[in-house]
């Protein structure tokens, strides 16, 4: 199976000005999803889409070398991931005569991850033949406790019949997407126009207990503050 491991790094940003480049810890935001993708690609076929000649300069040092460069209109606030993706794919089978089975999406907004679950979540995508897979955390605040308040009148997102007030008895099996990765048969991506479906998404179940997206300044300082201090792993992963 060809897998196309894709990480998107587009200049600008909204949260943070030049958020790939900013600086994690004395490194690149953009550095620990190369990193990752450094020792994973035996398994994959490495490929950063950016539109931006700095971003793509500092990924050849990986010895990410590509002549690609994202066009302006797929590098907006509101460009679609999958019409970049779809983008990459046709410029690579027509430059490169490159036809992929399935896409693994690594986003750099999500710098902490553990290459075992990235090499075990590849591992089962092939060996159970899947069609979608994404990674997940055990949820930390529980359904039961999350409202939404609209016009004066507060309801609960999810219905909790029994009015449990005590966690110890809370229905368990509650997940979020963390972003860490996703990973979708090509086929798939072309028919569903997204990675994930509920009938045919599986998911993969990180330890991690808390997750990391950089999206706002205090994202990154918060991030950075635990690197620094060598305690990230052990707060984040137990």
């Amino acid at each position: 199976m060809k897998i196309l491991a894709f990480i998107p790094a587009r200049a600008n940003s909204k949260g943070i000005k030049n958020k790939n480049m900013a600086l994690l810890n004395k490194k690149p935001l953009i550095y620990y999803t190369l990193d990752i993708l450094k020792k994973i690609k035996k398994d994959v076929f490495p490929f950063v889409s950016t539109d931006s000649k700095k971003i793509k300069k500092y990924c050849e040092k990986f010895g990410f070398q590509n002549e690609y460069l994202r066009p302006k209109y797929l590098s907006e606030d509101n460009s679609s991931m999958l019409k970049t993706l779809n983008h990459a794919i046709k410029w690579l089978k027509i430059n490169r005569d490159l036809k992929f089975d399935a896409v693994l999406l690594l986003q750099p907004t999500s710098p902490i991850r553990k290459l075992k679950d990235i090499r075990s979540a590849i591992y089962q995508f092939k060996q159970k033949r899947l069609k979608s897979l994404v990674s997940v955390i055990a949820m930390k605040e529980h359904p039961y406790d999350c409202v939404k308040f609209n016009k004066n009148k507060l309801s609960f997102l999810v219905n909790n019949t029994k009015n449990i007030t005590n966690r110890q008895f809370y229905e368990k099996n509650y997940y979020y997407i963390d972003g860490s990765f996703y990973l979708a048969k090509v086929n798939f991506l072309k028919k569903y126009k997204n990675f994930l479906n509920e009938k045919y998404t599986k998911i993969f179940i990180q330890k991690i207990k808390w997750p990391i997206d950089i999206d706002e300044p205090e994202d990154l300082l918060f991030t950075d503050i635990f690197l620094k201090k060598k305690k990230l792993n052990k707060i984040l992963c137990g």
